[in-house]
């Protein structure tokens, strides 16, 4: 009797090896064989690919827009294509089994492929958030049909991204180019992001601080300050100050005195960009970086799928939440907190009945970020991992916690006619914040007890000299915050709202790529924790000024558009015909403009090894200056980046730091680098 066979094919090797464990004790109606990617093993063809003419950087070619989209094998993944071709053409199989991450990008991986190699087989979709055993087990006896309203959808939408971020890309960058005499990136999210950076660069460079007063009153037990209740403010002109100080006597009366109390319930779960956002306000993280320990913790089975823009959990999860608690209750610091939890089912049933935490409607293609049901035990983890397994495992304790619970006092002194202000907080419930003590800044200062018209001797009075500030620099939190809430740099209301619906510019899976990616062409720079625009980059925007390239609208009128497909209420072919007319029209205004630009500045990292010339540092590797020369160090290898201290200690003979880098089998590994005779070796 024919036995139906199927070809799983997962995103990368690690998933297939824990899929495969979990089939392996399971019966089901058909054979399974495994293969994996890793990760995109084809992409969209350069443009001269299509056409000859399309090599030349010219205008007169512009807009590029393929009557066809194909696809070509990405060099660093031929082998792996070669081996699923051959697999698929053995004609063993009567369908494959889609098992890339479960959202728009793993579609994308596998449909890519799919079209490249001109299978024709049917697909059936391997759908979950989460890697542990029974979630896999679950997804491969529930396996979902391609033609899945949802899967199809997000399948358009994730190609037409593509091709739109193709057109965008290409042909902008193309024009810019030209116009500018240096290569220029331009991109749908990039250039809006960058251009968020330009505005505060340019309100920090332009900053003119001046001098102001504040006047403090030393009190028994505490202090004052002054303010202005009609201008709202405790700002004072320097020259006005001993007006104010002269009116002032030896006591204050206590004029008004409201005390409320703020009850503050845990925060929501978090999504990629809270989970971001918190681990490079704790720990310095950047976004990239907390984006790479994230899927490196998914991959461990220890939390649910990183890449979603959701706070909430869906109900079917939260009613199993217990057994996460228990995997947490294995931590030893969370041991006693767990149990707590776990000893009141009443209070978890409130909980997860709650909407603030809970709600199937505010679900993406994903849920929130959480721990999974399975424990640390001996797995290994970084110290890094650890730092945001912690906040991930804090957040979901938090939300089994009381609220915060505090007393907020606010007094108002009167003295010689000018008022004076304080507030206190007294706490009343520390609540989930006591899971965050290591966190906490400073303490809470309560005011002393006071009553109204009480009189209070004035122990000093004090002027304080002082400047105002610019505003500060972006980090990768507040970066990804404003990418998050674009609409705040719009004024049209309409707009505002579509940047709303579009959830900002970019997606949880790309902003921290678009960060890393300004970073690397040289628009961005890193100052500490802090993101600056560099003149190149600031020269780039106050050239596509007026071009809607620059503004955050353009992304998220089409990310919304995306977004319609994926919800099925735009058909994709509509939106096909909108974009290419967009393009059009977009790229020949651009070739209206004049782009004045600085010149690149070149870096040299060192000599060469062979010809002694200069190693420059160029936007994908360190190259000899010497044209005929052939010496390059690629500034990524195998996934390892080769910093520009690497490459100086590379050519002065010694070895650079440990690099994390990954085979192509997927298996991962820290090694040093080392040139010998001009050819990099690997030191374990």
């Amino acid at each position: 009797m024919y036995k139906v066979r199927a070809l799983l094919i997962a995103e990368k090797p690690s998933l297939m090896r824990d899929i495969e464990k979990v089939y392996k004790r399971m019966q089901l109606p058909y054979t399974i064989d495994f293969a994996s990617f890793v990760g995109h093993v084809v992409e969209l063809k350069e443009p001269h690919e299509y056409k000859k003419e399309w090599k030349k950087w010219d205008l007169a070619v512009l807009p590029m827009m393929p009557e066809r989209y194909e696809f070509r094998v990405k060099k660093t993944a031929y082998k792996v294509y070669k081996e699923l071709e051959q697999k698929l053409k053995a004609g063993r199989y009567d369908f494959i089994i889609n098992a890339c991450d479960a959202g728009m990008e793993g579609e994308n991986i596998f449909y890519s492929f799919y079209k490249k190699v001109g299978c024709k087989l049917p697909v059936k979709r391997f759908w979950t958030s989460q890697t542990t055993d029974s979630a896999i087990q679950k997804a491969l006896t529930h396996l979902l049909d391609e033609n899945d309203a949802l899967i199809r959808n997000l399948r358009n939408a994730a190609m037409y991204r593509m091709i739109f971020d193709w057109l965008i890309g290409l042909n902008l960058t193309r024009v810019a180019t030209v116009k500018g005499g240096r290569t220029i990136k331009v991109g749908r999210v990039m250039t809006p992001t960058l251009a968020i950076v330009v505005q505060r660069e340019l309100e920090i460079r332009n900053f003119k601080p001046e001098p102001y007063a504040q006047i403090e009153l030393q009190l028994p037990e505490m202090t004052a300050l002054w303010f202005d209740p009609i201008q709202n403010t405790n700002k004072i002109q320097p020259d006005k100050v001993q007006e104010i100080v002269a009116r002032i006597t030896a006591t204050a009366l206590v004029k008004e005195l409201n005390t409320e109390r703020k009850i503050l319930p845990a925060p929501p779960l978090h999504s990629l960009l809270e989970l971001q956002k918190e681990a490079n306000k704790f720990y310095g993280f950047t976004s990239a970086t907390t984006l790479k320990i994230a899927q490196s913790l998914y991959e461990k089975k220890l939390i649910t799928y990183p890449r979603t823009e959701s706070k909430h959990l869906p109900t079917a999860f939260a009613a199993n939440i217990a057994a996460h608690l228990q995997a947490i209750r294995a931590v030893e610091q969370y041991k006693e907190v767990t149990a707590s939890i776990l000893g009141n089912p009443q209070k978890i049933q409130q909980v997860t009945a709650s909407k603030r935490y809970v709600d199937d409607k505010k679900l993406t293609d994903h849920h929130a970020i959480t721990v999974t049901d399975v424990a640390v035990g001996h797995k290994k983890l970084t110290e890094a991992e650890w730092k945001v397994y912690h906040l991930i495992c804090k957040r979901l304790l938090a939300i089994f916690l009381p609220a915060y619970t505090f007393d907020k006092t606010t007094v108002i002194l009167q003295s010689g006619g000018e008022l004076f202000k304080q507030t206190g907080n007294a706490i009343v419930e520390k609540g989930y914040t006591v899971l965050y003590e290591a966190f906490r800044k400073k303490g809470e200062h309560p005011l002393p007890s006071l009553q109204v018209d009480q009189l209070l001797p004035i122990e000093d009075v004090q002027v304080l000299s002082k400047m105002t500030e610019p505003p500060p620099r972006y980090t990768d939190s507040t970066l990804l915050d404003a990418m998050f809430h674009a609409g705040r740099f719009v004024e049209d209301a309409q707009l505002q709202k579509i940047l709303k619906d579009a959830e900002g510019i970019g997606t949880s899976a790309t902003r921290a790529e678009i960060i890393e990616k300004l970073l690397t062409i040289g628009m961005l720079a890193r100052q500490g924790k802090a993101l600056a625009a560099t003149d190149f980059g600031i020269d780039v925007i106050a050239s596509l000024a007026h071009h809607d390239v620059v503004s955050p609208v353009l992304t998220a009128v089409w990310s919304k558009k995306l977004k319609d497909i994926v919800d099925g209420g735009l058909n994709a072919t509509a939106f096909y015909r909108e974009m290419l007319a967009f393009v059009e029209d977009t790229t020949a205004r651009m070739k209206a403009l004049q782009m004045e630009v600085a010149e690149k500045e070149i870096v040299i990292v060192g000599s060469c090894p062979l010809c002694k010339e200069p190693v420059i540092e160029g936007f994908r590797a360190y190259a000899c200056q010497n044209k005929a020369c052939k010496f390059a160090i690629s500034k990524v290898l195998m996934k390892g980046k080769v910093t520009p201290t690497d490459a100086k200690k590379l050519l002065t003979g010694k070895e650079t730091r440990e690099i994390r880098f990954t085979w192509k089998s997927g298996k991962k590994g820290k090694a040093r680098l080392k040139l010998q005779e001009g050819k990099l070796e690997f030191i374990f």
